[in-house]
């Protein structure tokens, strides 16, 4: 499925509309967050069919779906309830999406909202000319039933978004096993925020070196499945940051043949040189198909004191980079 290109193509940065949306519990709690941070040039949205839990969490919009049908009260773990509570919306997303340039799209999956309401607005969306951009995080292993019901979203999700951003919450368990688990989701929280942040300013705001919508496009614009790796170190041990993010995927994936990769860095105007943003980028892509599509942007931020922070989404991974994870999980015949 492709997107129509008509609304963006001439315009400034300024005059992009992009929105936030978060889906069910956990795109509504990342939302929340992101709200409370700020994000410049876009508007945060959050979707739910649970109207308390809705209430509760900060974001520019609400969209409560599936009134008449359970009375506010969640989707009962049941992708089939939230499917239909988003497709008795469709009107009020269609007239949402009707000037949306950009979306991301946060859900948690696993769930009955997220699993069953995010793919339908994800394909609202991309009908509308939207260019969207999924990201979805896994629940832990041990909840069993839920992952499969998870990647049945992941696989949906991706049949209409440009790219599926998977997170796994098992990687939680590898950086710090001990984490309270409360503690674990609101890491998780924080890395799409940071992540949303990031893109959504690079191109919204005045950064070392700028990303606009059509970098973006090229890069995560093709389908596909797509992860992050996230990593800082001191602004003295470039290499030392491509390390930690290396050592730190947010998905057991193969990367070292994709096709396309997004890479931001930030930090301060005395550490964030020219060859030494050059080494990074350098050391990232030789991981990479060589033929593979890399654009690179980096922004000041002079609260980074003295580190160098980066985030890459490493883009047009094939199916088959990720099977070895779904087979571990026992889903080979998830469809």
């Amino acid at each position: 499925m492709s997107s129509r290109n008509k609304k963006s193509k001439k315009k400034e940065p300024s005059d992009l509309t992009i929105y936030v949306v978060g889906v069910g519990g956990g795109g509504n709690n990342s939302i929340d967050r992101l709200s409370r941070m700020g994000v410049y040039g876009a508007r945060t949205i959050s979707v739910n069919t649970d109207k308390g839990h809705l209430e509760n969490k900060k974001a520019d919009k609400k969209m409560l779906i599936g009134l008449s049908k359970n009375e506010g009260r969640g989707a009962g773990g049941n992708p089939a309830i939230g499917e239909e509570c988003a497709e008795a919306a469709s009107g009020g997303f269609k007239k949402l999406f009707s000037d949306a340039d950009l979306v991301f799209l946060t859900t948690g999956l696993g769930g009955g909202t997220g699993t069953g309401a995010a793919p339908v607005i994800t394909r609202i969306a991309r009908k509308c000319g939207s260019m969207v951009i999924g990201i979805v995080t896994l629940p832990f292993s041990v909840e069993g039933t839920r992952k499969k019901l998870a990647w049945r979203g992941v696989e949906r999700i991706e049949s209409y978004a440009n790219s599926t951003i998977i997170l796994d919450n098992d990687k939680l368990l590898e950086v710090s096993p001990d984490m309270p688990l409360d503690q674990g989701f609101g890491m998780m929280d924080s890395v799409i925020s940071n992540l949303v942040k990031s893109v959504t300013e690079t191109i919204t705001r005045q950064s070392l070196i700028n990303l606009d919508f059509n970098d973006l496009r090229s890069v995560l614009g093709g389908g596909g499945y797509s992860t992050l790796m996230v990593g800082e170190a001191h602004s003295k041990d470039p290499k030392k940051v491509v390390k930690n993010a290396e050592g730190n995927p947010f998905l057991d994936a193969d990367y070292q043949g994709a096709k396309k990769a997004l890479i931001h860095l930030t930090g301060e105007s005395k550490g964030l040189s020219v060859k030494k943003m050059n080494d990074i980028v350098g050391m990232v892509t030789s991981k990479l198909d060589p033929d593979a599509s890399v654009i690179a942007g980096a922004r000041i931020d002079h609260t980074c004191k003295k580190k160098i922070k980066m985030m890459a989404i490493v883009a047009g991974l094939e199916k088959r980079s990720i099977s070895p994870v779904m087979e571990k999980e026992g889903l080979s015949e998830v469809r």
